[in-house]
C-alpha cells in the first residue's frame, strides 16, 4: 500500500507538472494555475450527475466480464489492475490499495492532465465540440494501447476504446457546461467507475 501511495503521489505530481510548466512559461507567473486546470469548486448538479454517469461507464465492462469468457479471462489476467486485486484477495490492505489506485493514481492524475489540461487547451483552440471529441479519442486510444500489451482480442480492445472515450466526452460536458470549468465532476465519475469496476471484478465475480 505504501508503494501505491508513493506511486500515486508521483503520478499526480508528474501529470500536474506538464500543465504547470506550460502555464508558468506562458504567463510568467503561478497565479491562477489551479483555475487554469479546473481545480476549483464544482456545482451540486454536476456532481450528482457525475455519480449517475459512473454507473454508465462501469456497467458495460462489468456486464461483459460476467457474460464473456474471453472478456473475463482478460480482466482476470494478473498483469491487469483487476487481476492484481484478485490475487491480493479481499481485506483491509487490498481495499485501501484499491481506493488509492482508483481515486488518485488513475482518476485524479488523469483528470488533471486530460480534462484539466489537454481538453481545455484543445477546446480553446478548436472549439468545444471538436476539442472534446479529440481529447476523448486520445483518451480512448491511450487506454487501448495499455491493454494491447495484455491481449490482442479485437472486441475487448474496441470496448476499451469506446467506454473510456465516452466517459472522457461526458466528463468534459459535465465539467465545462455544468460545473463552470471545474474538473471535480470528471474526477467523481472517473473515480467511482474505477472503484466499482476494480471492486466487483477484483473481489466479487
Amino acid at each position: 500500500m505504501v508503494n501505491e501511495l508513493i506511486g500515486a503521489t508521483l503520478q499526480i505530481l508528474v501529470f500536474t507538472l506538464i500543465p504547470f510548466l506550460v502555464y508558468t512559461i506562458k504567463n510568467k507567473s503561478t497565479t491562477g494555475f489551479f483555475e487554469y486546470i479546473g481545480l476549483k469548486r464544482s456545482t451540486k448538479k454536476a456532481n450528482y450527475l457525475a455519480v449517475f454517469a459512473c454507473l454508465i461507464f462501469a456497467t458495460p465492462v462489468l456486464l461483459l466480464t460476467l457474460t464473456s469468457v474471453d472478456f473475463k479471462e482478460i480482466m482476470f489476467d494478473p498483469a491487469s489492475i483487476t487481476g492484481k486485486f484478485r490475487q491480493m484477495g479481499f481485506g483491509m490492505y487490498s481495499v485501501s490499495t484499491l481506493l488509492i489506485v482508483a481515486l488518485f493514481k488513475t482518476s485524479f492524475a488523469e483528470e488533471i492532465l486530460f480534462r484539466g489540461f489537454v481538453a481545455k487547451r484543445l477546446i480553446s483552440v478548436m472549439g468545444y465540440q471538436k476539442g472534446n471529441i479529440l481529447q476523448a479519442t486520445l483518451f480512448g486510444i491511450i487506454h487501448t494501447a495499455l491493454f494491447a500489451s495484455i491481449t490482442s482480442n479485437a472486441f475487448f480492445l474496441l470496448v476499451i476504446f469506446i467506454v473510456p472515450s465516452i466517459g472522457a466526452y461526458v466528463s468534459v460536458y459535465l465539467n465545462e457546461k455544468l460545473a463552470n470549468g471545474s474538473i471535480v465532476p470528471g474526477w467523481i465519475s472517473h473515480g467511482l467507475a474505477n472503484v466499482l469496476a476494480y471492486s466487483i471484478v477484483g473481489f466479487i465475480i
